[in-house]
């Protein structure tokens, strides 16, 4: 059998899972875009193979990756990203499905049993999925990540080392690959529609809250934002931040004048901007896009917030991040001014 004979099209994809409960072969799907394969997914494909007597792949057309991860994606068309996992011998069969969704390529399939990367738990699923696989009686099986593996950072890779310098960027030839994270890290403003996992949210925190604080007062709060009527009113104080509103997610960063070191101003800022800037970097190494938006020292700005989330009077609103999914492109690059460096003397 050769890779095309392993693809099957959407419309006979009920038929052919006919065929497999006549032969009473247990049957296990996964769904994904599979842009630019690499040895996670082998190995990902390789223990849900394992599990059952059949693995079909379940692979986003490329209108839905558009959708989901931008204008610059997929990198390869469909018909090369089911070539590249029908030929691999764990995978039985492969189906490019329509939409965002996988829940009527789940409908057709109904598989024994469902698998899903580390980055997903059942609760997180998608819940049209989710209820499709109930449906079907499927279990659910949740695999470990590959660590060091992922798409979105070979893809960052690979763009990288191909850019020219100009308006402010650099290669990353001349920038040192060891700060790369710090070099990509860019202020962005267009997000695509796509949630932001609780995975990724706890990450960012933790990150968050690594950063340094004066004699480990650790002052910084954050209101997370998840729900849109509350971006859309922080947005509406922040005269630079309307974007915030579509953003799939916003972090409001608060500081505890109570908790800061000698209970000075001064601590309290420097502190809750190192855990920003901590989170804007996390959200650089997660393949995610940030914006820092500035809430004190105006007081207007200050005021409203407070009034309209009733902060107590020694919780001070700091600034706000909007995050998600990156709808935007900028390359990395270092603001280095050689002129404002000076040693020893001024």
């Amino acid at each position: 059998m050769t890779p095309s004979d392993k693809i099957i099209p959407f419309d006979r994809l009920r038929q052919w899972r006919d065929g497999l409960r006549k032969e009473n072969r247990r049957l296990v799907v996964t769904n994904g875009v599979f842009d630019l394969m690499h040895r996670g997914h082998a190995e990902y494909l390789a223990q849900a193979a394992a599990l059952g007597d059949a693995l079909l792949v379940l692979v986003n057309d490329d209108a839905s990756v558009t959708a989901l991860k931008g204008p610059s994606r997929p990198i390869l068309p469909q018909e090369d990203r089911a070539f590249l996992l029908a030929a691999l011998e764990c995978v039985s069969a492969v189906s490019v499905f329509p939409g965002p969704q996988a829940t009527e390529a789940l409908r057709r399939s109904a598989p024994d049993l469902y698998v899903k990367g580390g980055d997903y738990t059942p609760e997180t699923l998608n819940r049209d999925e989710f209820q499709a696989l109930q449906a079907c009686g499927s279990q659910i099986r949740i695999l470990p990540l590959v660590p060091g593996c992922s798409t979105s950072s070979l893809v960052a890779r690979i763009r990288e080392e191909g850019r020219t310098p100009g308006d402010g960027a650099a290669t990353a030839r001349e920038l040192d690959k060891r700060l790369q994270p710090i070099f990509r890290r860019r202020s962005i403003r267009a997000f695509l529609p796509r949630e932001v996992e609780q995975r990724e949210i706890g990450l960012l925190l933790e990150a968050a809250m690594a950063a340094p604080s004066a004699q480990a007062c650790y002052p910084a709060h954050f209101l997370v934002l998840t729900d849109p009527r509350e971006r859309e009113a922080v947005s509406r104080v922040l005269p630079h931040g309307a974007f915030l509103a579509k953003a799939p997610l916003g972090i409001l960063l608060c500081g505890d004048l109570e908790k800061s070191c000698h209970k000075a101003l001064s601590y309290l800022v420097q502190d809750c901007s190192a855990a920003m800037e901590n989170l804007l970097l996390a959200a650089s190494m997660l393949g995610l896009g940030a914006c820092w938006l500035g809430v004190h020292p105006n007081e207007d700005r200050v005021k409203a917030l407070r009034e309209h989330f009733r902060l107590p009077e020694n919780i001070l609103p700091i600034a706000a991040a909007a995050l998600g999914w990156p709808g935007e492109t900028k390359p990395p690059r270092t603001n280095y001014q050689p002129e404002q460096v000076h040693v020893n003397l001024w």
